[in-house]
């Protein structure tokens, strides 16, 4: 197996690489630190007047060198980890627009490490939403996102399964992933209906069967929205990872029909695999 961590210097990004090193001593996995610098947005073109053209030059150097220097230093950090850890893994240092070059990178990996609050334009933006959005829109390949600092759960594993195309996507790629390896599994489905709950959750344990993955159906019956009825119940397990499928990161499409994997992503405490 081989896992592509992405870094930068975010404190989601410092726990994806942690994360990334345990899953990779557990399962025999080869990690790949993958650095990005953004050369085209820190030599974007800009007006200038006279004479503005050679100090933006010589801001443009001094962003990129500062960049590269920063890069070289996660790079480094991320080996020393890995190495201290006995874990077989390889760097990579990419120049490019980071959604671009982490999506075609992504493609050669197995499984991709993600922070949750990570910034690809350290340079240029305080937030950078955009590239995390669009990674995960695009993908087309599981993705774990860690938060930073995630709280210390334990083994189990809480697939959210609604019967959805992207919920089943999600719960297949689980299983295939090698992931369950040690784990305690169980399928929680929400509904105002907790016999109607329990079988759409007894029906994505039919399919972790399938696969050869033992699982426990969950009926969430709650007051309380979808989100955080799903996350008080990986709470209640003590789960250490959720699996939730489909993402819908337009806010109009947020207030339009809400996003439980959204809201689960900008919320939980632990790591959230997701494949869309």
């Amino acid at each position: 197996m081989d896992i592509l961590v992405c870094l930068e210097g975010s404190a989601s990004s410092a726990s994806a690489v942690e994360a990334a090193i345990g899953l990779a001593r557990s399962l025999g996995a080869t990690l790949v630190g993958l650095a990005i610098v953004d050369e085209p947005d820190i030599v974007a073109g800009q007006p200038t007047g006279i004479g503005g053209s050679s100090f933006k030059a010589e801001r443009d150097a001094t962003l990129l060198e500062d960049a590269h220097a920063q890069a070289r230093g996660w790079l480094d950090d991320f080996t020393a980890r890995g190495r201290a850890a006995g874990v077989l893994l390889r760097t990579l240092e990419l120049a490019g627009r980071p959604a671009e070059m982490i999506l075609s990178e992504l493609q050669n990996h197995d499984l991709t490490m993600l922070g949750r609050d990570v910034n690809f334009r350290f340079e240029t933006q305080e937030r950078d939403r955009y590239t995390r959005d669009r990674i995960l829109r695009r993908a087309g390949k599981p993705i774990v996102v860690v938060p930073a600092h995630p709280a210390q759960a334990g083994a189990t594993v809480l697939v959210a399964y609604d019967g959805s195309a992207a919920a089943t996507r999600a719960l297949r790629s689980f299983a295939a992933s090698g992931l369950a390896r040690d784990r305690r599994v169980h399928v929680a489905s929400v509904d105002d209906d907790g016999a109607d709950a329990f079988e759409m959750a007894r029906r994505g344990c039919s399919l972790l069967a399938a696969a050869g993955i033992e699982a426990v159906p969950e009926n969430v019956v709650s007051a309380e929205s979808i989100t955080d009825a799903l996350l008080a119940r990986a709470k209640k397990l003590d789960a250490g990872m959720i699996v939730a499928g489909g993402y819908v990161p337009s806010p109009l499409a947020r207030f339009m029909w809400g996003s439980v994997t959204h809201g689960i992503l900008e919320h939980t405490v632990v790591p959230v695999f997701l494949h869309y």
